[in-house]
């Protein structure tokens, strides 16, 4: 693909690389979060372009519309840049935040279904996301009459797929966060129900109003 933009401020850094907003030049000027990454390392990116092309249309997965790789500045080097629709809404941690206190629970059980339903469509793939948490969903604008804003997996980086060996060696010897993991995955049993295990952490944190950071000193 081939777009032209501008890059408007950093919206976040990984081991992945970097992740910028950026606004295309045209008539009807389109906001993107575009990650990326030198292209000796982008082998994470790679992978998580060629798992959510499986994902387009599903309403609970972010959207990638595309891949390209550019020249860095100076010509030392290529680039590998990954094309996401922008979340204006931060992340689920930011969601949080903006409730201010305890969220009612009605609304937790609408965005628990919403991220119940991406999980359902990752799994029917044959794919474990392996790295669910609140900074990993995203939070999008309604796109229905209930009025909640609409939650989306994304991250997927970490992704397993069933019968497909991964020879990436990890840090500590297991995938993903560790207070976000089932018992069994830290020991390396990492199947579709680590993602459940994972949600269920998650709908904790919506309703004790917690975070990661809280729960690392709790």
């Amino acid at each position: 693909m081939e777009v032209k933009g501008v890059r408007v401020k950093v919206l976040g850094r990984g081991s992945y690389g970097v992740v910028h907003l950026v606004q295309t030049v045209g008539y009807v000027p389109q906001f993107y979060a575009v990650k990326s990454a030198d292209e000796t390392i982008s082998s994470s990116l790679r992978k998580e372009h060629q798992i959510l092309q499986q994902f387009i249309g599903c309403p609970n997965i972010v959207r990638c519309f595309g891949a390209f790789t550019s020249v860095r500045r100076g010509g030392q080097g290529n680039v590998f840049n990954l094309f996401l629709e922008y979340a204006s809404g931060g992340s689920l941690l930011d969601l949080m935040r903006d409730y201010g206190g305890k969220i009612p629970e009605r609304d937790v059980k609408c965005y628990a279904r919403m991220i119940l339903e991406g999980l359902v469509d990752i799994h029917k793939k044959g794919c474990i996301h392996s790295d669910l948490k609140p900074g990993n969903i995203l939070v999008f604008p309604p796109q229905d009459s209930i009025g909640l804003n609409t939650l989306k997996i994304a991250d997927f980086g970490l992704v397993k797929q069933y019968g497909v060996e991964d020879k990436r060696i990890w840090e500590y010897g297991f995938w993903g966060t560790a207070i976000y993991m089932s018992p069994e995955s830290v020991i390396g049993e990492v199947t579709g129900a680590l993602d459940i295990w994972s949600l269920g952490c998650i709908i904790v944190d919506i309703i004790l109003h917690e975070n990661e950071a809280n729960r690392n000193e709790n």
